[in-house]
């Protein structure tokens, strides 16, 4: 009888955890239909707005207004940033696992936050602009104290500032399979590596040395929409080997469609979280391997 009890009970747990995780992707993907829309100004903010006056869940509202700030900014629009900017509270996207914080199930968020917006502020000559992010990111300092992404991000701006050793030393060292002790998802290291090899191939042409080690890893890149902008926003003139020969237009909407995929990355490790007892361990992992290895 109580063997029978505690079957019933688990059964309901399981079917709960099923429908929560059900739940989450498709408030997840809500956010991707967004991303979706970027190529059209007017409908991708109605869709922004949209979501976030129905979102009726924090975190969901918190990834949309960053995703708005981004595309605001995609579209050249920095009048309201700053404003908007103020405004934005991250809190909710931080989850206490067992007295351990994780961003893991949104770290494509502050992949945007972190890394895109910053970027694109750069190339477009908002420096200005960008140095609020750097403020607003200070905010979330003790939370994100480990997680690569922002360490790729501090170091990031170590170049954009003129600083230091403008985060060279870190880069090759990520670009080398050496980062112990950092947290991250494993959906998203292979972006942030082909971010340090980027940064190296503009630090290396900067001062006129070469780079090849680099930019065979970030040819690779630049067949990614989100790729395709990072070099760019970086004045890099690095192209695939075998560049393709679409139209403006189609090349644009497949840049969206990659944009989109930085998301659904963190979606499968949202969905592995949800679906899983164990804490965040099982989503992120030290690696010690190569980058070789990596990018192979």
């Amino acid at each position: 009888m109580l063997f029978q009890i505690l079957m019933y009970v688990l059964m309901i747990y399981m079917i709960y955890r099923m429908l929560s995780t059900t739940k989450t992707v498709n408030r997840r993907r809500s956010v991707i239909s967004v991303i979706q829309k970027i190529e059209n100004r007017d409908e991708f903010m109605q869709a922004a707005d949209d979501l976030i006056a129905t979102a009726n869940n924090p975190g969901i509202e918190a990834k949309t207004r960053v995703i708005r700030i981004w595309g605001e900014i995609f579209h050249k629009e920095f009048d309201n940033i700053e404003k908007e900017l103020e405004e934005l509270n991250l809190d909710p996207l931080f989850i206490d696992r067992k007295g351990v914080i994780t961003i893991e199930a949104d770290e494509d968020t502050f992949f945007y936050f972190l890394l895109a917006i910053p970027n694109m502020l750069y190339g477009n000559d908002q420096n200005e602009l960008r140095l609020k992010f750097e403020e607003k990111a200070k905010l979330y300092e003790s939370k994100l104290e480990g997680q690569l992404i922002k360490a790729v991000a501090d170091n990031c701006n170590l170049y954009y500032d003129g600083k230091d050793d403008l985060g060279e030393a870190f880069f090759k060292n990520v670009d080398e399979g050496e980062y112990p002790g950092f947290r991250y998802s494993k959906q998203m290291i292979g972006i942030y590596k082909n971010i340090c090899d980027t940064m190296l191939c503009r630090i290396l042409a900067d001062r006129g040395e070469e780079n090849e080690s680099y930019t065979m890893y970030t040819k690779e890149f630049a067949k990614t929409g989100v790729g395709n902008r990072f070099i760019r926003m970086l004045k890099l003139d690095i192209k695939p080997d075998e560049e393709e020969t679409e139209d403006a237009e189609v090349t644009e909407e497949a840049d969206a469609a990659e944009e989109a995929e930085v998301i659904e990355a963190a979606e499968e490790t949202a969905e592995t979280e949800a679906s899983e007892e164990n804490t965040a361990e099982e989503t992120t992992e030290t690696d010690t391997e190569t980058n070789k290895e990596e990018h192979e």
